[in-house]
């Protein structure tokens, strides 16, 4: 019970985080949208609860790599409301195009959850995040990229707070250093 009250706690405060972020353009940077991520057809198990905190995660930790600005994540979860599989697809950028031009920003992050299982046989949970940052202006896809992680210890169970903190963290990290190493 303590443990399920110390994630609610966290995740609430991690999207009230991401979700106050100034839209404005700061310290010169670019500013973005990071959407929703989507799982792919063959990927269940991932909850409500966990997609967001992905997303919230990611802005987060975008903004403290101090590369981007990133727009409110409410803000972006209703420009992309009805359109978020579009504008995940990995057959066009239109609909990531047009999100970023109603949010005003100079670059849209979508992806998909490729992979989720929380329990491998090997007892270590896996994900599988495809990335894409697409350019607004011109459409075109600036970085892409399948990132793969594996838990960074053995899971206990199933739940989605083990899962964030031993497999979507440390993927995250590698997808912020990612960024940061473009120009």
């Amino acid at each position: 019970m303590l443990k399920q009250v110390r994630y609610t706690t966290a995740v609430v405060l991690t999207v009230m985080v991401a979700g106050v972020m100034p839209a404005q353009k700061m310290r010169g940077h670019a500013r973005a949208a990071v959407v929703e991520f989507t799982p792919a057809a063959n990927v269940s198990g991932m909850t409500f609860e966990s997609k967001r905190h992905l997303q919230a995660t990611i802005a987060s930790r975008i903004v403290q790599s101090e590369k981007f600005d990133v727009v409110d994540t409410n803000h972006t979860r209703e420009a992309s409301k009805g359109i978020l599989a579009e504008v995940n697809s990995e057959s066009s950028t239109s609909a990531a195009v047009k999100v970023g031009k109603q949010l005003g920003v100079v670059y849209v992050l979508t992806g998909t959850v490729a992979e989720y299982d929380p329990k491998g046989g090997d007892g270590f949970g896996t994900v599988t995040l495809r990335v894409r940052l697409v350019e607004v202006a011109t459409g075109r896809v600036k970085y892409s990229s399948d990132i793969t992680q594996k838990g960074t210890r053995q899971m206990y169970g199933t739940g989605v707070a083990e899962m964030h903190a031993n497999v979507f963290k440390p993927a995250i990290v590698r997808l912020v250093e990612e960024l940061d190493a473009k120009p």
